[in-house]
């Protein structure tokens, strides 16, 4: 992941909400209408678990129930060590570890009221897990005195036990967080976040203090590279939440009763998407610290409410009234507002009215505006909003669905990996045994479930339409063998419907992976027709190249070389890993995905490697080409491959939400060109000599949104110089290109290049005019 040297920096009705909404809809409790599923217990807590950790010693546990390590959930029994306990049993990844994959485990937690005298530490590559048919409480106790009462990262002698742009895999879901019995004046927060990709909070609802003096908070994130945060509910407090960190994507937030509803300490980009805030003093506060303006990047919030709340946005501080226009970049689309006087003010004053009565704002923004012949604009206005293409929409929000938990389901309703013969020991060739359980799951109509561990394939998994899939503690595909080692006939390691295949998926919580050298492999390649009424879902399905053991691509088979000049006549073979890590092919369409990581590793993950940099090679990152498109991207992220990060070919009707690239570390030494040849039939693009690869191309298509980009380049051959605040940003020329094509960007972040936007071959944008902070930004841009 990143260098530091950069880094500066209820019930179950209340779940019925968030976990199985398909559509966001603003209420004071954020919570959608939807009958309880009839179930006695959780199907997590009950079905047979036989998952392994191939790398971790003899006996290792992968599932841990708290209670089985003496929590009681009797609302009595401070049951801070049994939990802490369940979490760390095993000589798992905890603070003091770089970081570990050997050592998965998911942490279940049955109903109950946990009482927690002191913090809750999260490990690496944990996934914490509540019973959604009856959240359970972790609830401090009135003696409680700590920062935070969940820590995802715990402070030491040296600062954050893990450097926060490198945690990745976690989850915590599931849950209501109570403050409430601790002192209204204790500065504490329910969770501390401070995480990177691969990472989710997610149905969970914090209560904290509403006196006139708490200094309670919900959540609370002041480092890292994230991310992604959905379907929460806050109740009270000072700040609902507090975060900063390079980039997230937050969905489906509702925040009742608070002084502040969100506190913005620092962004790159952020995008804030169906935000729900009722009867709190301020909504968004990007006010930051006085004389750190420039903190607050830039901030997209579109399809959101705020109701009796006096002021909606605040911006600046008394220390900036000077600043240059581009200072706090925002950009609002489709927030409706109820009895909130000044929609929007600066240090200044209010620089949009807002009502006693309704009022929606269409559009409004401030930065700096380009078209593909104007810019730089300075803009400060009500504008006209994106038109939106009305297959991507629900009630004319962007359609959104969340990750299925699958409550409603009895145990019988599933069926293992294990129990269809697969071993998941990274070892025993898997192939058929896991093409018989989709093809069995898909039969009974049942859930395949992904017990625990590393499936080794040497031949195509395919999912049929009508699958649901889910996996424990993040199960990896991993491919392995000749079969996928022709990098002139590529082939797909996880293949989704059959060319034509109509009909949709669900696919949560699994990692496709490849083993040695893999040139002809294609991780995922989807090839659907679903409808846009009822597209595929992927959730927290990640790519990951590398890196990790067992993939036969760490340091000691893959050290960079930023010292000997790499050809294509002296790339290592064992260190090209893949084709292309997915393919949303022509005839495809209807799929959305969020939170899903595609990611060629940079460094070696496990511990005793201490995040050295790894050179791999991947020649692609997602290509989307559907030509009937309807694709949704929420909080997505594609790093390190050589020739492009996201490709858009002749495809139409794609949302982008805050997607996230990084430029292959290596790279110009070799260039975009090498080792991968350019393929037509892929749209591969043309380099230049020395040219590094695009984080975002986008080539004949049409209603291509962005609403939220970050395109970083760090690196120039490993040198980090290049992308450093004064050194010109000149990691690579060119990051971002539009061929003969149609969309709309609000908020384009990049780092470490020279030229932010090329239209048609021609440089529209150079950074140099758009430097904020760190980052450059531009607000918006058309075609």
């Amino acid at each position: 992941m990143r260098s530091l040297s950069f880094q500066s920096l209820l019930s179950f009705a209340a779940l019925a909400l968030l976990s199985l909404s398909e559509q966001g809809t603003a209420s004071t409790t954020g919570l959608s209408p939807r009958a309880a599923p009839a179930c006695a217990d959780f199907w997590l807590g009950k079905i047979a678990h036989t998952g392994v950790a191939p790398h971790a010693p003899a006996g290792y546990k992968v599932f841990r129930n708290v209670k089985d390590y003496g929590a009681k959930g009797d609302g009595k029994t401070d049951d801070s060590a049994a939990i802490n306990k369940a979490i760390s049993d095993g000589n798992r990844c905890g603070p003091g570890c770089t970081g570990s994959t050997k050592t998965p485990a998911l942490v279940y937690f049955p109903p109950g009221t946990y009482m927690i005298g002191s913090p809750i530490i999260d490990y690496y590559y944990t996934q914490i897990i509540g019973n959604p048919c009856s959240l359970p409480v972790l609830k401090a106790t009135s003696s409680f005195s700590a920062r935070w009462l969940l820590d995802g990262n715990p402070y030491g002698a040296n600062g954050l036990a893990w450097a926060a742009v490198n945690v990745f895999w976690r989850q915590v879901s599931n849950f209501v967080i109570d403050l409430t019995a601790a002192p209204a004046t204790l500065e504490v927060a329910g969770i501390h976040w401070p995480t990177a990709q691969a990472t989710s909070l997610s149905n969970i609802v914090f209560k904290m203090s509403t006196a006139a003096n708490t200094k309670h908070q919900g959540l609370f994130i002041e480092e890292g590279s994230g991310g992604w945060v959905g379907d929460l509910v806050f109740n009270g407090g000072a700040s609902a939440m507090a975060v900063g960190n390079q980039q997230f994507t937050m969905r489906n937030l509702t925040i009742n009763n608070a002084r502040t509803a969100i506190e913005q300490l620092w962004s790159w980009g952020w995008t804030y998407q169906q935000v729900n805030i009722n009867n709190c003093q301020i909504g968004f506060d990007f006010t930051a610290a006085p004389g750190n303006d420039l903190k607050v990047g830039s901030v997209v919030i579109i399809d959101s409410s705020i109701t009796n709340t006096p002021v909606g946005v605040s911006y600046g501080n008394s220390a900036a009234t000077s600043s240059p226009a581009i200072a706090n970049t925002i950009i609002l689309e489709n927030v409706a507002l109820t009895n909130v006087p000044t929609a929007i003010k600066s240090a200044k004053g209010t620089v949009l009215a807002g009502s006693t009565g309704k009022k929606t704002i269409a559009a409004w923004g401030r930065g700096n505006a380009y078209t593909p012949t104007t810019g730089p604009t300075s803009f400060q206005k009500e504008i006209t909003p994106n038109p939106r293409p009305a297959d991507l929409l629900v009630g004319g929000k962007f359609y959104t669905r969340s990750k299925p938990h699958y409550a409603e389901l009895a145990v019988s309703q599933f069926l293992t990996a294990r129990s269809q013969g697969a071993k998941g020991d990274g070892k025993t060739d898997d192939t058929a045994a896991i093409n018989k359980l989709l093809a069995a799951a898909k039969a009974a109509n049942k859930v395949a479930y992904f017990d625990a561990g590393q499936y080794l394939v040497t031949g195509t998994i395919k999912i049929p339409a009508g699958s649901r899939i889910t996996g424990e503690a993040f199960p990896v595909i991993m491919s392995s063998g000749s079969y996928f080692a022709n990098s002139a006939s590529p082939k797909p390691v996880v293949q989704v419907g059959a060319s034509g295949e109509t009909g949709s998926i669900e696919w949560s919580n699994m990692i496709v992976s490849t083993k040695g050298s893999q040139a002809g492999a294609i991780l995922i390649q989807y090839n659907l027709n679903s409808a846009s009424a009822k597209p595929s879902g992927m959730w927290d399905v990640h790519v990951r190249v590398g890196g990790f053991a067992g993939s036969d691509q760490q340091l000691p088979q893959c050290a960079k070389t930023p010292n000997t000049v790499i050809t294509s006549a002296n790339v290592p073979k064992a260190c090209i890993a893949g084709f292309m890590s997915m393919h949303i092919t022509k005839g495809s369409s209807g799929l959305l995905m969020e939170n899903c990581w595609i990611w060629v590793a940079d460094h070696d993950i496990e511990e005793g490697a201490n995040n050295e940099q790894i050179s791999l090679y991947v020649g692609r990152g997602l290509l989307v080409e559907s030509t009937a498109g309807s694709i949704w991207l929420y909080g997505t992220g594609s790093e390190h491959h050589q020739r492009y990060q996201y490709h858009l070919v002749k495809t139409r009707g794609v949302m982008m939400g805050q997607v996230q690239t990084e430029s292959a570390y290596y790279q110009n030494n070799p260039d975009a060109t090498v080792p991968f040849a350019k393929v037509d039939a892929y749209s591969d693009p043309n380099f230049d000599k020395g040219q590094s690869g695009y984080g975002l191309r986008v080539l004949d298509s049409k209603e291509i949104l962005v609403y939220g980009a970050g395109l970083y380049s760090f690196f120039k051959n490993y040198d980090v110089t290049c992308s450093q605040i004064g050194q010109g940003s000149s990691c690579q020329n060119r990051i971002f290109s539009v061929m003969n094509s149609s969309m709309k960007v609000y908020q384009l972040n990049t780092v470490g290049t020279t030229k932010m936007i090329t239209y048609n071959g021609n440089d529209v944008a150079s950074a140099s005019k758009n430097i904020n902070g760190f980052v450059q930004t531009i607000a918006r841009f058309q075609t």
